[in-house]
């Protein structure tokens, strides 16, 4: 009869490792993606897709317009030191747009307005925006696409509409939980068994027990980290290294 210990490994096998850290935040993340964020990043897509559409066809009619509107962007971008070292200016880039990112995700604590779709319609006009200025300057508009915006813009968009994924699922996150609470209080005023919480924020129906014991703040640091930032400094980085020399 064999009396081993059942937990024990046969002799020979390796001792099972357990996941790192890193390996296990990133399978939840990707978790996080398939099952909350990637319905969010889909009408992020689309919002950014939206603005270069309409900043394009409203300065393309009015370009009376768009010197107000680049110097109102200028402005924004006054703290970037454009004549400094490839360093300096990637690590400002990197500075600017992880707090740009920082903001966008934040405004979805703020439950059922959805605030974080602000920012890729506002990045998509302001692309709208250059394109319309190249056009009316006679511009090669193909070429400074593939050079000053692609390189470092497949990343720092990819970071803009991610962050902004999150905030959506924070909004909807939160929403849940105040329209839960408000419930919970309400039947206790009334004495009465809380009424079910509807779905109709809830991307994926089954998950929704879950998601009101969770925490949606963890899950938004967690992405800021994991993938936000990351992709932040890769673009500001080309944008500073490479794509001056593409022109």
């Amino acid at each position: 009869m064999d009396e081993r210990d059942p937990l024990e490994r046969p002799a020979g096998m390796p001792p099972a490792r357990t996941p790192g850290l890193v390996r296990r935040l990133y399978r939840e993340e990707w978790a996080a993606w398939r099952k909350e964020y990637r319905k969010y990043f889909k009408y992020a897509a689309r919002a950014l897709g939206l603005g270069f559409i309409a900043g394009y066809v409203f300065f393309s009619l009015w370009p009376a317009q768009e010197k107000k509107a680049l110097e109102f962007v200028v402005q924004s971008l006054k703290d970037i030191p454009l004549q400094a070292s490839p360093l300096i200016l990637s690590l400002t880039l990197f500075y600017h747009n992880a707090r740009a990112s920082v903001v966008a995700m934040a405004a979805g604590a703020v439950p059922f307005l959805f605030l974080p779709i602000l920012d890729p319609l506002l990045n998509g006009g302001v692309l709208g925006l250059l394109v319309s200025i190249a056009k009316h300057q006679h511009l090669p508009v193909p070429r400074l696409v593939l050079t000053q915006i692609l390189p470092h813009g497949v990343f720092e968009l990819t970071a803009v509409l991610y962050a902004t994924a999150v905030g959506l699922y924070l909004s909807a996150a939160m929403g849940r939980k105040a329209r839960a609470a408000w419930l919970k209080k309400r039947a206790r005023k009334n004495s009465a068994p809380p009424a079910p919480v509807p779905d109709f924020l809830e991307t994926y129906p089954e998950r929704t027990a879950a998601a009101l014991s969770g925490s949606p703040a963890r899950n938004v640091v967690r992405s800021f980290v994991l993938v936000v930032l990351p992709l932040l400094l890769v673009a500001a980085f080309i944008e500073g290294f490479i794509t001056p020399s593409l022109r």
